[in-house]
């Protein structure tokens, strides 16, 4: 799906304060740093003063020596006195190696903190997100968006702030040392200032633009590779190597461009740059010279402010290169906000309910009528509903079977008892309580769901069953033996701690089925939605499940969506659906004398 566009916004003060609200969390070491660089810069300024004093005084001190107007005592203190300056001096290497020690520190940990922060974000949001972000675009907002190197926000919030805090400190306090020095001087190395300044301002839309092509470049070739390792089997079972390997160097060919145009624009402004920088050197060179040659600048004072201009060279070329990081973080910043933004038009219908209950004693459809489209929906009203009027009552201990053709919303109507989707019209009701109005951890730990297309994780096959949940290893090998799987888990070499590889690649599709009905068991749940879940067992291992689940769960609610009638026949009731519509309610006898749908699919 398309993402929206969104323009990079004018207003800087909207990023700052951004960014300040983030540095209030971690305040302590913001300060921390920023005492750190003041003191480094100090520190740093007045080195080219310390040498100005210690040359012109060995030259003034010589001269005076040889004219006879010191004695030898007078020029032993003078030199105690430079020695001491030179100690002082050796503070400047210490602070230059624990700086960039914090600073590093605090790279990483704005980089933890954000990315935990945006990855509950995600894990937050309901169904409609996801219809609108895909995988790749997810992982490339936060890996690359988030980096601890340039250009990413983690960077950009330590260590590209604080070397631009320190850089600009540099470049102040040198050019007013430079002024004390000699204002004529520091008037010729600012004339590159402002048309440095000027460049840039004419380039940063330029900038915005191309660094937005480039994040949504990454989050392409990203989407891109996960879908193609996803489904290395089906590519390699229709021959279709060269067509994914043509996709994609079509792919790489649009990030040459997108990345080119980024360095195209950056190698002109470092040109112009270095240029006008040069030109400032040049200038100082000369005119400096002939002061000092006329006397109107002594030698350590020149030495001082040619040092001063060659500390404010690198802080010069990295405000711009701050100047355009920071473009580049709006981006990223932008990209970020489109997540917690994504689900707002939303909020209303996936905001959490306050009432918990304690057990699941009933659940009932009242008119509930369903469009499957709802990102589109909230545009245009024009697309069909999935159910119109929706209306039936799920008793506790009961099991309940939907049948009906392929695409007759037997899969939705699990998503919405889940609560994973929500109804246009019409009411859910558990326990009497609409379930909007319910608390949701309270009511889906109650809850064991069975997809059809099980999603499996890249770890050990007791961590996919178990869940994170930290159940009882005695829990787990029952549920697994439940599910009729233990057997299969017993003859890998690893048995239960053996990896099952990239979404569960080395498992069979039945074996991923098997594992997903332990993971729901696993939680005790009461109540099951099982999604076809027993195409993937024989009618014997079927029975056995059935007779187990009674034995370890009593009577535990299931609403079970099947194409097998066997199964079917095993409810105490069968749901037919058609049309977004309930056609018939019943047994199995009932309904082959009574629905005509039902009928074809018996006998199909």
């Amino acid at each position: 799906m398309k993402q929206p566009e969104r323009k990079l916004r004018n207003d800087r003060l909207y990023y700052i304060k951004w960014l300040w609200n983030e540095y209030r969390v971690h305040w302590r070491m913001v300060l921390f740093l920023l005492f750190l660089t003041v003191l480094s810069t100090i520190i740093a300024v007045l080195f080219p003063i310390v040498l100005k004093y210690l040359i012109d005084g060995l030259v003034s001190g010589l001269e005076s020596y040889q004219a006879g107007k010191i004695t030898l005592a007078d020029a032993h203190g003078e030199r105690n006195r430079m020695l001491l300056m030179l100690l002082a001096m050796g503070l400047g290497p210490v602070f230059s190696g624990i700086y960039p020690y914090f600073r590093a520190r605090m790279n990483v940990t704005f980089e933890v903190y954000f990315r935990e922060k945006f990855f509950a974000e995600v894990l937050s949001k309901g169904h409609r997100f996801f219809l609108k972000f895909r995988t790749g675009d997810l992982v490339t907002r936060l890996t690359e968006d988030i980096k601890t190197w340039p250009p990413g926000l983690s960077w950009l919030c330590c260590s590209g702030i604080f070397r631009a805090v320190n850089s600009a400190s540099i470049i102040f306090f040198c050019l007013i040392s430079m002024a004390f020095l000699n204002w004529k001087l520091a008037i010729l190395a600012c004339i590159p200032l402002p048309v440095m300044l000027y460049i840039f301002i004419r380039l940063e839309t330029s900038f915005g633009e191309s660094f937005k092509e480039v994040q949504e470049g990454m989050s392409e070739t990203n989407d891109f590779l996960e879908a193609a390792y996803a489904g290395i089997k089906i590519i390699t079972s229709f021959n279709s190597q060269q067509q994914q390997i043509s996709l994609f160097d079509k792919l790489m060919q649009k990030r040459v461009k997108q990345e080119m145009r980024v360095d195209t624009l950056w190698g002109m402004f470092m040109v112009f740059f270095e240029f006008l920088n040069y030109i400032g050197e040049i200038l100082v060179l000369i005119f400096g010279g002939i002061m000092v040659i006329r006397g109107e600048l002594t030698l350590g004072a020149y030495y001082a402010f040619f040092s001063y201009l060659g500390m404010i060279i690198y802080p010069l070329m990295d405000i711009p290169m701050m100047l355009v990081t920071l473009t580049q973080a709006c981006v990223s910043i932008d990209r970020l906000e489109d997540l917690q933004e994504a689900d707002r038009a939303w909020q209303e219908l996936d905001s959490d309910g306050n009432t918990e209950i304690a057990s699941i004693d009933s659940i009932c459809f009242d008119n509930v009528s369903f469009q499957h489209n709802t990102l589109e929906k909230l545009e245009s009203d024009k697309e069909p509903f999935t159910f119109k009027g929706l209306s039936f009552e799920l008793r506790k201990g009961e099991k309940v079977a939907v049948v009906g053709q392929i695409g007759s919303g037997k899969t939705t109507l699990l998503n919405l008892i889940s609560g994973v989707m929500k109804p246009d019209e019409g009411s859910i009701m558990i326990n009497g309580i609409t379930l909007s109005e319910v608390k949701k951890q309270s009511f889906r730990d109650k809850i064991g769901y069975i997809q059809q297309e099980p999603v499996i994780f890249s770890e050990t096959i007791k961590t996919n069953i178990d869940f994170w949940r930290n159940q009882p290893e005695a829990l787990i090998q029952s549920c697994a033996r439940m599910a009729q799987f233990e057997k299969e888990v017993l003859a890998f070499p690893g048995g239960y701690t053996e990896p099952v590889g990239q979404r569960g690649v080395t498992l069979s599709g039945g074996q991923r089925q098997r594992l997903s009905i332990a993971r729901a068991l696993v939680g005790r749940p009461e109540l099951l939605l099982m999604d076809d879940i027993t195409a993937s067992l024989d009618a014997a291992n079927e029975k056995k499940l059935w007779a187990d689940l009674a034995t370890e769960y009593g009577a535990i609610t299931c609403l079970i969506v099947t194409h097998r009638m066997a199964t079917a026949m095993m409810a105490d009731r069968i749901i037919v659906l058609k049309d977004g519509r309930i056609e018939a309610t019943g047994t199995h006898a009932d309904l082959i004398e009574s629905s005509e749908t039902y009928r074809d699919l018996a006998h199909a």
